[in-house]
C-alpha cells in the first residue's frame, strides 16, 4: 500500500528592504539570495525594484517580493522570519 501526501507550499508577498554589502553584483539576486536563507522559505523571486539608499559600506535594496512557505509555516509568522533574517531592515507583510 502506496503512502501519499500532497505537499501544497503556501506563498505570499511583501516589501523588503534589505543591506547588500558594496561588494555584491547583483543586487536583486543577493537579496533573493539573503531572504531565501530564511528558515521556513522555500524560494524567493524577486517582482520588483522599490528603492534603492546606497552608502558606502552597503546598498539598502526594496524590493517587493513573492515568497514560497514550507507547509509547516504560517503566513502569520513570515514578518517575523523575515525581520530576523541578516541584512532586512524593514518588512511589511500586506
Amino acid at each position: 500500500m502506496a503512502i501519499s501526501h500532497d505537499r501544497t507550499d503556501s506563498t505570499a508577498t511583501a516589501i523588503v528592504s534589505v543591506r547588500i554589502p558594496s561588494s555584491g553584483d547583483d543586487l536583486t539576486t543577493d537579496a533573493e539570495n539573503r531572504l531565501a536563507r530564511t528558515d521556513g522559505v522555500v524560494s524567493v523571486a524577486v517582482d520588483g525594484l522599490r528603492g534603492l539608499e546606497p552608502g558606502l559600506s552597503a546598498t539598502v535594496v526594496t524590493v517587493e517580493v513573492t515568497i514560497t512557505l514550507r507547509t509547516d509555516v504560517a503566513r502569520g509568522e513570515l514578518r517575523e522570519r523575515l525581520a530576523a533574517a541578516p541584512g532586512v531592515e524593514n518588512v511589511s507583510v500586506p
